[in-house]
């Protein structure tokens, strides 16, 4: 059984858990332009201290800036039942450098999965190719079950013009962390099944839904995940496994499970994040279903030990971002995260 650590241990992993967790949210932000936000708010409070003429300016600007965003919405936020990936977009992306890998897709794939083989012992398929600044974001998903999703980058030579396929890499961690959540979820299959039941059942009856499973195998590249969850492990505690199964590929459930219960891995090194969506199209995120989440998570037994954060959304998921958090998301998270032993 997974332990839970008390007092000042826990207090510890609790803290490296949050820093992770506020480092991941930061990167997204800066991702999507965390900048602009804070040019924006500062902006505003210089502005707001001018004169009346020129807060007047500011309020025409105000409605100018809204009238974008709702042009935005218009043209970017589709509903998540029909949402496949099209039309996933990084920033800064260079549609030439798409357009040239897509070409080269057969010489990359190849590539991709013999970088994966080699330095990961793990066979992968890839699932998408998207431009990014100076290169080619590629995703992928493992072709073993359970799926977990990540991705690669092959740089473009702008001086050639041409994708360089030789150099193939990663960004650190990212795919060490997927093939973590993956390594949980093959220790602990009944556990990993009953939650999936559960949150399958619990849709029906609440008239939510997820994302729809080609989002996640197109552009998902987030981990260890699927239409409901993703599987978040800290990496340090997960890295005796991570090495057992560099070594043996071949590595079974049982062995995992008896090696992560030996080097003490606790809930608090195990985030979970659900994210549900209302399943009607204008329906706004109902705090009485976000509530019986809450409550039915809590009493229920026999799923992954782990830290639970929640979110519901409305339908609507942004198609170049592939996120459907927005002001009017519910969250249960911080303080308030259900910690399952």
């Amino acid at each position: 059984m997974i332990k839970n650590l008390d007092g000042t241990g826990r207090e510890n992993n609790v803290k490296k858990r949050k820093i992770w967790a506020v480092s991941a949210v930061c990167l997204v932000l800066l991702t999507y332009g965390c900048g602009n936000i804070e040019n924006q708010e500062h902006n505003a409070r210089g502005k707001a201290e001018e004169s009346a003429g020129k807060e007047l300016k500011e309020e025409e600007k105000d409605l100018n800036a809204s009238a974008k965003e709702s042009d935005y919405v218009k043209e970017n936020y589709v509903s998540v039942q029909s949402y496949n990936g099209e039309g996933y977009q990084l920033k800064d992306a260079n549609k030439e450098i798409e357009k040239k890998a897509r070409a080269s897709s057969s010489e990359i794939e190849q590539a991709v999965n013999h970088y994966f083989q080699e330095h990961y012992k793990t066979e992968v398929q890839v699932t998408n190719i998207v431009g990014a600044r100076d290169a080619a974001t590629v995703f992928v998903e493992s072709v073993a079950d359970p799926k977990f999703f990540t991705y690669a980058i092959v740089p473009y030579d702008f001086s050639n013009e041409e994708i360089r396929i030789e150099g193939v890499r990663t960004e650190e961690g990212q795919v060490e962390n997927a093939i973590h959540g993956w390594l949980y979820a093959k220790a602990y299959p009944e556990k990993f099944e009953k939650l999936n039941q559960f949150l399958t059942d619990f849709a029906e009856m609440y008239a939510v839904t997820g994302l729809n499973p080609q989002a996640v195998r197109n552009v998902g590249g987030n981990g260890f995940s699927n239409q409901y969850y993703l599987v978040n492990p800290l990496a340090l505690t997960f890295e005796g496994v991570y090495n057992m199964y560099l070594e043996n590929p071949e590595i079974e459930g049982e062995e995992i499970r008896k090696e992560l219960e030996n080097s003490g891995v606790v809930a608090d090194d195990i985030a979970f994040g659900i994210s549900l969506y209302m399943d009607e199209e204008g329906a706004e995120p109902d705090q009485s279903i976000m509530d019986e989440l809450k409550t039915s998570l809590t009493r229920l037994e026999g799923i992954p030990a782990g830290t639970y954060a929640l979110h519901l959304n409305d339908n609507f998921i942004d198609k170049r971002r592939a996120s459907g958090s927005k002001t009017n998301t519910l969250k249960n998270i911080g303080p308030n995260e259900i910690i399952k032993e």
